[in-house]
């Protein structure tokens, strides 16, 4: 996926824009839903009563769960063209992120963790795990991640007491997939995945030798319904849904349901044309699968059973904004609650190197140097109050601009004052 790059015509003229409304609409943090979350024990978990119920009260709209500063990340690693956020996935009230190498001159990705305040720092992923790795995934102590190698797990529990997690993973295996939770296995914890069709499971906690436990829980019989959202990754490609991100998390019942967090590119016309881009902004939805648990070891998977388009808090910067393309999650704040957590394509103005210092600067009006986290909360169990947080002042600026952006002759314009 190449980074949005603006032209230097360009760049005054859809800048000056979104500075002009960023500016007289400051952007909220959303410190009071984080602080809802908390790092549990490893062989600890939430089950949610009922994912479907709570997926219906998904607000639309997001809100910014965090804003650390990241004015230490290293700009070495970031390469026009070559380099975004793989993954993003909250642990408590910390944040990681994985970003892809530059395959020219790594053979490694990279993991980098935050508070709610700043970058505590970060490291390489291990040789041979190549530098495109993928989306991450939490669940109670543990982290998957998967690159060429197979799929990584680290233990964060020492985030909790202030130090980075051990740069080895706890084990490596191309036996199970990046996406998880915890569920209950034969009386004990157990992390849980779906890999080629077959849910897996490792019991915990996770040791090196924990690969010879990895399990074949269940075959799945696929009913899902065919949709128009997703099963290809053609990104870049101007209204085709890809398949970007997913998560998976357990209900009280011990059934599984699955995420699937998906993007497409939108909006052409004469900015998109200008900076060499099919279009400049993407459109995210969510779609939300069951995966019943039989007594016999088999399956079942239907769905999608709910849908919902969702937009991130930061809309108005477009393609630079927090979208499925980028990073995305899903936490589970308590038994009755989650957040779809997304990310933009790099934190701060580092998505503005390939301008310059001035185009960074100018970017930093906008977007400080910081690493914006959306998320997209369930809304309080109380219907009065729906209608009123479903909309926010950022979502009519983002839908005024894209008017603008596809009606206005902006080439016109500039061509009669004599700016092209």
């Amino acid at each position: 996926m190449k980074l949005l790059i603006f032209g230097k015509r360009a760049l005054p003229a859809f800048l000056a824009i979104v500075m002009l409304f960023s500016v007289c609409f400051p952007v909220p943090v959303g410190a009071a839903a984080c602080a809802s979350s908390r790092v549990r024990k490893s062989t600890d978990f939430i089950a949610l009563n009922d994912p479907l119920e709570a997926f219906g009260r998904l607000k639309s709209f997001g809100t910014q769960f965090a804003k650390p500063d990241s004015q230490s990340f290293p700009e070495d690693i970031i390469v026009a063209n070559s380099n975004h956020i793989q993954g993003i996935a909250r642990y408590g009230e910390y944040t990681v992120i994985s970003v892809s190498g530059d395959p020219s001159i790594s053979e490694t990705g990279y993991f980098f963790f935050f508070d709610d305040e700043k970058l505590l720092g970060g490291f390489s992923s291990p040789e041979g795990t190549g530098s495109h790795l993928s989306d991450i995934s939490i669940a109670g102590d543990y982290m998957a991640c998967s690159g060429a190698s197979g799929t990584m797990l680290f233990d964060l529990s020492p985030l909790q007491d202030g130090r980075l997690p051990e740069k080895a993973p706890v084990l490596i295996t191309d036996r199970f997939s990046n996406i998880i939770t915890i569920a209950d296995y034969q009386g004990q914890p157990a992390l849980f995945s779906i890999l080629h069709n077959t849910v897996k499971a490792i019991p915990l906690p996770l040791t090196p030798a924990s690969a010879e436990s990895i399990a074949d829980v269940a075959v799945i019989e696929d009913r899902t319904a065919p949709t128009p959202f997703g099963a290809t990754y053609n990104w870049g490609v101007l209204g085709e849904w890809t398949n970007d991100n997913a998560a998976l998390v357990t209900d009280t019942q011990g059934d599984l349901w699955l995420f699937m967090l998906n993007s497409r590119l939108i909006l052409p016309g004469f900015v998109a044309d200008l900076i060499g881009e099919a279009g400049m902004d993407y459109e995210d939805i969510a779609l939300l699968y069951k995966v019943e648990l039989k007594d016999d070891g088999t399956a079942v998977k239907t769905g999608p059973l709910a849908s919902k388009k969702l937009k991130p808090f930061d809309s108005y910067l477009f393609a630079l904004g927090s979208h499925f393309r980028f990073g995305a999650s899903v936490q589970v704040l308590d038994a009755n609650n989650f957040a779809v957590i997304s990310s933009p394509s790099l934190p701060g103005n580092l998505a503005m190197k390939q301008i310059g210092e001035t185009g960074k600067r100018l970017f930093d009006m906008i977007s400080p140097a910081s690493l914006r986290v959306n998320a997209n909360v369930t809304r309080p169990q109380n219907k009065a109050f729906n209608a009123l947080l479903e909309r926010s002042p950022f979502d009519w600026l983002h839908e005024a601009l894209s008017w603008m952006l596809t009606t206005i002759d902006f080439g016109g314009i500039l061509g009669k004052l004599g700016l092209m």
